[in-house]
């Protein structure tokens, strides 16, 4: 028993301890000696260490630096919690071998090379290597050795047997068992990411975080069970969350199966009874310290250590020294939960960590679909089963006062609020609207619109419904009076509303989903992390919509939802160059591009920026801005793309700006990839579609076209941009009333937008209209203060209006204009085009293809009188036009 075991008499072990070295008999009694002193000292405050060390191994300074050098090692280890248990309470060969050399990089075992060490833990080394031969990067683990003893090798097989029986999502994946050169390995799959006790220690994650990690985790638990094995080892240190956010369950060193499983091996019981305490003291169950077989409900036991320490970031007993700990596993309460923890969680953690394993949940698929009423909102019968459960007659003396607690917490309304039936209709399109700015500051507006943006770039990462873009849902939300009307003018079937508040390091959001139709509040919550967290807020509140509204999340998608740290300042400056950029002005666009450049500069990691100014690159090389050369600004884009795909290759965003950049590079069938792989990550992105839109109709697919430009404008109803590029699209697809009614009703949005009135322009002068398409040039050169490009539609228009000579004056204005700014080749290559001027038309258009101007994507429109000039037609073929 564990209490005869540390009740030893001090005065002797001290007594032996001090045996002088001559009258030590080798190294295994060397070894035995630093283990006594050792678990001595190590009961003691580090302040009385030293003194009892020295006194402990007086004459014998290798003991001494030996146990100073160990005792070194357990205070880097933060906390004797993460120790195996044997070797805490001095049981099993921990500590009865010396270690040997650790393996270098180059080894080689077998057909894999070691590239570099990783960890050691209780069983076995960690080491990354590769697959000579199949280039596939593993983790290989190696007997630990300090382990070395006559049945390490059987223990490191049964790991393997164990875990290679398993095949979940969210357990580590077994590839090989093998021996190189007397050394037995286990290769596996190689996990990137940061383990959970690592991810707790850093930032608390946040409670609908925290549900969706032990969901998994408890899933894993089940997986496990139902073939019938058991881990014995559940803890944080032993989880590694991936780059997808799925948490991983490793380290089945300890595992075993379970005696009604079929399938085991005789050297199972063998090696059982040798490892009764294995496991790690702090998330032992009671039942196994006192030397019972550990079963399903043990991992249950330490599936509930593992939920407090999620929610908490602590330990539910922990004491001085682990004998204390013991005690308080053994028969003291657990540390209370704080408050603002649920109610319902706090109930299913009590139920974990029942004394009595009959008392606990029974099975891990229990405690799965508890937390899963959790994740869903579905918690009043849960607490209520829990409040009253048989098994729990503590909980009877108060259970009629704890559902007098619930009732009074949430009170009538907000019971039925948060409680409610899901709506009855099911939900395919969702509307955003602006969160409220609440932080008394109207400077940080562009905080709260841009937390939108994020938030609704996260829910249509995931979702498998239509989102609707944040520009349209703020132009209706300011002009509708009722819910009702802005779900009926943006086509949505529930809105999401709420309000933001920013402190000096702290984001709260409260936020609500409505079903307009009723008008009736489905549900709302509460939200708050640090500001270094904003990220992980949003991957809150997205999960947390997505449970209410049920979401079809696509597969593999949720896993995507961004949830790491961030700069804070970097994530401001940001957001600042998003406010910007969705101007769309050329002075905005430098703003965002300054605010964005100061963002990567704070953090070269954070991708959104990288792909945020690849966007403001690309749209400074188009012929409408005017602003610079292709030449100069697309390599830009394209570097940008570039870093944010290696920082987060699942960047939609990213994605789309390559997409642009090899569209217009000539680079049609990458271009296309890009595209589709954007749209796939997030269908309701709108720029994706009408950038892709575009290509497809400069590759004159004109049906497609028209559906992905059409798609976009069903995300994003009333945006200026995309309702001017269906304008564009019908004119070239030659359905010009169409196009000339769709433009009007753009310019109706915002006279002052001059994209519409430049392409309708265009629509006008392709119908013969020409006087009508003069007023909007003219309109459209005062409104852009006569840049160059607005200039050279002027003059064209002109020209058929039989103004010659003010075309030519605007002709004489480019071309002095061109000696001292950028001004677009192609532009001028029209109107020598106009005048006659065959040869001039060419050395300008040769211009325009050597710097690969958007507009050469669609020459092959053009009906001008130099389409046939072989010269021209050579310059299509270079381009793959034809």
């Amino acid at each position: 028993m564990l209490i005869c075991m540390r009740s030893r008499d001090e005065s002797r072990l001290r007594s032996a301890v001090r045996v002088p070295p001559e009258t030590a008999h080798g190294e295994a009694e060397q070894w035995r000696r630093i283990k006594a002193v050792f678990l001595e000292a190590v009961e003691l405050p580090e302040s009385e260490r030293a003194a009892f060390v020295a006194m402990a191994c007086e004459g014998d300074s290798g003991l001494r630096d030996e146990i100073n050098s160990l005792l070194a090692s357990e205070v880097a280890a933060e906390s004797f919690c993460e120790t195996p248990a044997a070797g805490i309470l001095g049981v099993g060969s921990i500590m009865e071998s010396p270690p040997l050399q650790r393996l270098e990089p180059g080894t080689r075992l077998g057909e894999y090379e070691i590239s570099a060490f990783l960890s050691a833990g209780g069983m076995g080394e960690v080491y990354r290597a590769r697959h000579t031969l199949l280039e596939r990067r593993v983790a290989i683990k190696t007997l630990n050795t300090r382990m070395a003893g006559p049945d390490a090798r059987r223990r490191l097989i049964r790991e393997a047997r164990h875990a290679s029986s398993l095949s979940h999502p969210n357990i580590c994946t077994i590839y090989e068992v093998g021996e190189s050169d007397g050394i037995p390995f286990i290769a596996m799959e190689l996990v990137d990411g940061q383990t959970l006790r690592k991810i707790i220690q850093t930032a608390l994650p946040g409670f609908h975080q925290a549900v969706q990690y032990a969901i998994q985790i408890a899933d894993a638990l089940v997986h496990a069970h139902e073939h019938g094995i058991v881990h014995r080892d559940l803890k944080a240190s032993n989880i590694v969350v991936n780059t997808l956010g799925q948490p991983i369950v490793l380290d089945f060193g300890l595992a075993k199966r379970l005696p009604e499983s079929g399938g085991g091996h005789p050297a199972d019981s063998t090696l059982t009874v040798g490892d009764k305490l294995a496991g790690t003291l702090s998330h032992m169950a009671p039942e196994v310290l006192l030397g019972h077989r550990a079963d399903a409900r043990s991992d249950v036991w330490s599936l509930g250590v593992l939920l407090y320490e999620l929610v908490t970031g602590e330990l539910p007993f922990s004491g001085a020294t682990p004998f204390e700990t013991s005690g308080e596993i053994l028969s003291g309460p657990p540390r209370a939960i704080r408050g603002s923890v649920p109610l319902a969680m706090r109930l299913v953690i009590e139920r974990c960590l029942v004394k009595d394993p009959k008392g606990r949940f029974q099975t891990a698929a229990d405690v799965r679909d508890a937390l899963d009423s959790i994740r869903r909102r579905r918690v009043w019968p849960l607490a209520g089963r829990l409040l009253i459960s048989a098994r729990r007659r503590m909980l009877y003396a108060t259970g009629g006062a704890g559902l007098l607690v619930i009732v009074w917490i949430f009170g009538g309304d907000r019971l039925r609020e948060r409680f409610a039936v899901p709506p009855s209709t099911r939900i395919s399109t969702l509307a955003v609207l602006p969160l409220e700015n609440a932080t008394n500051d109207p400077a940080a507006d562009y905080y709260a619109e841009g937390f939108t943006d994020g938030l609704i770039g996260q829910l249509g990462n995931i979702a498998g419904i239509r989102i609707i873009a944040r520009p349209s849902a703020s132009h209706v939300a300011q002009t509708a009076l009722t819910r009702s009307e802005i779900a009926r003018r943006l086509g949505a079937d529930a809105i999401v509303e709420g309000r933001l508040r920013k402190s000096s390091d702290r984001i709260s959001v409260e936020i609500r989903l409505i079903e307009p139709s009723r008008g009736r509040v489905i549900w709302s919550d509460s939200y708050e992390r640090s500001d270094r967290q904003a990220l992980a807020l949003q991957a809150d509140l997205v999960r947390a919509l997505a449970a209410e509204v049920k979401l079809s999340v696509r597969p593999g998608a949720e896993g995507r939802v961004a949830s790491r740290a961030v700069n804070p300042e970097a994530y401001e400056a940001y957001l600042k160059g998003r406010y910007e950029w969705n101007k769309r002005t050329p002075a905005s666009l430098e703003l965002a591009i300054a605010h964005f450049t100061q963002a990567i500069e704070l953090d070269p990691t954070f991708a959104p920026a990288h792909a945020a100014i690849a966007d403001c690159y690309n749209q400074f090389g188009t012929v409408m801005f005017g602003t610079g050369s292709p030449r100069e600004f697309r390599p830009r884009a394209a570097t940008e793309a570039i870093k944010a795909l290696q920082i987060d290759p699942y960047s939609a965003e990213a994605h789309a700006a390559l997409g642009y950049v090899r569209h217009y590079d000539w680079q049609w069938d990458e271009a296309e990839r890009e595209f589709l792989q954007a749209i796939a990550l997030n269908p309701s992105y709108p720029a994706a579609h009408m950038w892709y839109a575009n290509l497809l109709m400069s590759r004159d697919r004109m049906k497609e076209a028209l559906e992905q430009v059409y798609i976009a404008r069903a995300l994003d109803p009333f945006s200026l941009i995309v309702n001017s590029n269906v304008g564009w699209v019908l004119i070239v697809a030659r359905r010009y009333p169409e196009a000339i009614a769709q433009l009007r009703q753009t310019i109706e949005l915002d006279s002052t937008y001059a994209q519409a009135r430049w392409r309708l322009a265009g629509a006008l002068m392709s119908t013969g209209r020409f006087s009508e398409a003069r007023e909007q040039a003219e309109r459209l050169v005062t409104l852009t203060n006569r840049s160059a490009p607005t200039l050279g539609l002027l003059a064209e228009i002109s020209f058929k209006t039989g103004r010659e000579d003010m075309t030519r004056s605007i002709l004489a204005e480019l071309l002095k204009r061109a000696r001292t700014e950028y001004v677009p080749p192609v532009s001028i290559a029209v109107i020598f085009a106009l005048l006659g001027n065959t040869d001039n038309q060419l050395l300008w258009m040769t211009r325009a293809f050597d710097e690969r101007s958007n507009a050469i994507a669609y020459r092959k429109f053009d009906s001008g009188p130099w389409k046939d000039d072989p010269r021209f037609r050579e310059l299509l073929a270079r381009s793959g036009l034809k």
